[in-house]
């Protein structure tokens, strides 16, 4: 990625987050502040630490599906699946 790439993500990621803020604080605002207007959500979807957490999440459920027919742990299959939709809520 060149500097130039890497600049516009970050102006486009500062972008989003403050168009969340701003959708925040409008939601505040018209609870009368009330805190529990506050979706349940992550206002840093594109941090590293995020994407990093996504591609371990996705190479273990590769790793339990590569050895399910090895392992016939019902733990290990409720386990990949929980992960798979824990995977998919984040999307």
């Amino acid at each position: 990625m060149t500097v130039r790439e890497l600049i516009e993500q970050s102006a486009e990621d500062l972008r989003r987050r403050a168009d969340e803020h701003r959708r925040l604080l409008a939601s505040l605002m018209s609870k009368g502040g009330q805190v529990n207007g506050i979706p349940d959500a992550c206002f840093y979807s594109h941090c590293p630490h995020q994407r990093r957490l996504r591609e371990t999440i996705t190479e273990t459920i590769e790793v339990l599906e590569g050895t399910r027919k090895a392992f016939k742990s019902r733990q290990l299959e409720v386990l990949r699946k929980k992960l798979i939709r824990t995977l998919a809520e984040c999307e």
